[in-house]
């Protein structure tokens, strides 16, 4: 899966508003967190670590409802690498209280005129006979929230 998030801002406002506890906060709320727990830790080489645990309406249909639940708990975690030369790099990994999981890299780069945030990752459902479907639900999911994500930034970068 592969998702852009365009941005009029520069790389440097937009990894410290990624890294930022109240828009971490903030963002889970806006995008329908029931909980939320985070943490952010900056290494003395400029990497930052931030780990987000939240649960959430599964929002599922029924078939994979039965096996996920009324509510999913989803821990991510971003390993956000320094900018440098206008750009700025990062892995993660999410887990879900559900036989899923997505891992992938983002990348923050700029074409002078705006900010774009490109996530590119594989999502894995382990569940027999199903595992195609689900992968494909979660896909269309994680793109509605990444949507609603984008949504709510630009909304914070224009009031903060």
């Amino acid at each position: 899966m592969k998702f852009e998030q365009i941005y009029p801002t520069d790389v440097t406002t937009i990894r410290a508003m990624l890294v930022n506890p109240a828009y971490i906060q903030a963002r889970a709320v806006a995008t329908g967190a029931l909980t939320i727990e985070s943490s952010v830790a900056t290494e003395p080489n400029g990497q930052t670590t931030v780990v987000i645990t939240r649960s959430l309406p599964s929002e599922m249909p029924a078939f994979a409802a039965a096996i996920v639940g009324d509510t999913l708990t989803i821990t991510e975690t971003q390993v956000w690498q320094p900018e440098f030369l206008g750009q700025c790099f990062g892995n993660f990994s999410v887990t879900f209280s559900a036989p899923l999981t997505f891992t992938g890299t983002a990348s923050i780069t700029t074409d002078e005129a705006n900010t774009v945030i490109t996530t590119e990752g594989d999502l894995k459902a382990s569940i027999p006979f199903m595992g195609g479907k689900v992968e494909n639900l979660a896909k269309e999911q994680t793109q509605r929230y990444l949507r609603k994500e984008q949504e709510f930034a630009l909304t914070w970068l224009r009031e903060h």
